[in-house]
């Protein structure tokens, strides 16, 4: 069942964290402190750490105990592109988290786990539409679209990791939005996969709750991303979606569309778009609440939302849902740029 996963992945998770924390106290291993930095003093981030090992752990004991589903795992969906490529991303975050690696080397790194999955076949082959024969395919645009998507996806998580509990939460509402896809299609293999990511991620978030007592690092950070970007891919065919693309995007709109403007914001400044800045979606809201709890819940707020109609195709009309899916993307769009510009025109002035 995909709660006991969750619960076992938390479980896991909250006793890792604990011990995880004691290690870095004892071994100095804190967060650089920077001119970019919002917090002060001296916490760990290894939190990664606690997540990976966590979904590790719970990943393998469904493979263990999912005996009866078993021709299903190890048909499409067998385990070990997710075991190997979200290793490697874990392991290249770990790394930058005491190394400061080249951004085009981890740029390298994400590639290549992108593309193990895409040659494994977990690429978006069609776009749900409510006319015609409610499909578009994709055909050789499968390729480059789900390459973007991942290292978009990937990128986007570690992006908005700057206030306490916000990438972790997102990751929450947003791997459970994905599992309920797959549990009310009778998918429960992949839905149990989302909500071991979502069980590992709540184990952490009980210690990185505003004050954190620990980060999640690029490892955690950059995992997270992966993971999410991983999910939708798991219920792919070659004739429909369990989970559509702009269902997908839907749920994930926020660090999308953040990313995507902050892309705008350095390209317009005629700056890397690896340098980093405090012109985030959450730190608008950071200046406008002066209150990390406030800014922090604002953001679940819109996620939940954002779910809530992502998840619109199982209750609503194929038109319906479609048609409020794609206003909601704009709109939310529409909302991060104007911010966006606001702050930037109040910075000049």
């Amino acid at each position: 069942m995909p709660i006991v996963t969750l619960l076992l992945a938390g479980v896991f998770s909250s006793a890792l964290i604990p011990l995880i924390i004691r290690f870095a106290h004892k071994h100095k291993l804190y967060d650089r402190i920077n001119e970019r930095k919002i917090h002060n003093g001296n916490i760990p981030r290894l939190g990664g750490v606690g997540i990976t090992l966590a979904f590790m752990g719970g990943l393998l004991i469904i493979v263990l105990m999912d005996i009866g589903q078993a021709n299903d795992f190890y048909g499409r969906f067998r385990v070990w592109p997710i075991f190997v490529t979200g290793s490697v991303i874990f392991l290249t975050g770990l790394v930058d988290d005491f190394i400061d690696l080249r951004a085009s080397f981890k740029l390298i790194i994400q590639t290549f786990a992108a593309l193990v999955l895409i040659v494994y076949g977990l690429r978006f082959e069609v776009i749900m539409v409510p006319w015609g024969d409610g499909k578009v395919d994709l055909g050789l645009f499968s390729f480059p679209l789900t390459l973007a998507w991942i290292i978009g996806v990937t990128n986007a998580i570690n992006l908005i990791d700057g206030l306490d509990g916000l990438a972790a939460g997102t990751s929450i509402i947003a791997s459970i939005t994905f599992g309920i896809f797959y549990w009310t299609q009778g998918m429960v293999l992949q839905a149990e996969i989302c909500f071991t990511i979502a069980g590992a991620a709540i184990g952490f978030l009980i210690f990185n709750w505003h004050p954190a007592k620990i980060f999640m690092g690029d490892s955690g950070s950059l995992f997270l991303g992966f993971s999410l970007a991983m999910l939708p891919l798991l219920g792919q065919r070659h004739d429909r979606a369990e989970i559509g693309l702009i269902s997908a995007a839907t749920t994930l709109a926020i660090p999308i569309f953040d990313t995507l403007i902050a892309v705008y914001r350095r390209k317009k400044a005629h700056l890397s778009f690896f340098m980093s800045d405090k012109s985030h979606f959450h730190h608008i809201l950071l200046a406008k609440y002066n209150s990390t709890t406030k800014a922090v819940g604002t953001i679940y707020f819109l996620n939940l939302f954002l779910s809530i109609v992502a998840l619109s195709t199982i209750y609503l009309g194929k038109a319906w849902s479609f048609l409020l899916k794609l206003v909601v993307i704009i709109t939310v769009g529409t909302l991060i740029f104007v911010l966006n510009m606001k702050r930037e025109r109040s910075e000049k002035t």
